[in-house]
């Protein structure tokens, strides 16, 4: 009877680790970037994220750490303690605070002034805190388009 009882109990755990290694990675996207605070050493910004969920469950989370990068170059970093439930097959925007140093936006400010750029590369990577030891790994790349009228003309 301990026998079966255990055999029982191993084919379950191996199933429900099954189902978790299953899961397709979050998409996360950056629905909005605002400066919040802008400093000589320092600047925060307020962003909205947009996390989207594939799989067909709930993931509860109560707490996000984040890094930003631009055009391959580290950005800012960003933490919040929101929580939040993205529903199966459904989304969720959150709003987080990020913070900048001199040096990260410097650099951004001279890709921009060469003006061969049309537009901004960005990466977000981190994860979702799902309670206790738990947690969701995400790492997602889009693009901003930079308006004509930040470009600076060749000429």
């Amino acid at each position: 009877m301990k026998k079966a009882l255990l055999m029982l109990l191993c084919v379950i755990s191996l199933e429900a680790c099954a189902a978790f290694s299953m899961q397709e990675p979050l998409s996360v996207t950056i629905a909005d970037l605002k400066p919040i605070e802008v400093g000589i050493l320092e600047q925060r910004y307020a962003l909205k994220v947009r996390l989207l969920n594939p799989n067909d469950a709930e993931i509860i989370f109560d707490g996000v750490v984040f890094d930003l990068e631009v055009n391959d170059v580290a950005f800012a970093k960003g933490v919040s303690n929101q929580s939040s439930v993205i529903p199966r097959f459904g989304e969720a925007v959150i709003d987080v605070h990020a913070v900048s140093g001199l040096q990260n936006i410097l650099m951004q400010i001279n890709e921009l002034l060469k003006g061969e750029r049309t537009t901004l590369t960005y990466r977000i990577k981190g994860r979702l805190h799902t309670g206790g030891f738990g947690y969701t790994r995400f790492d997602s790349s889009g693009e901003i388009a930079i308006p004509a009228g930040l470009r600076q003309s060749g000429s």
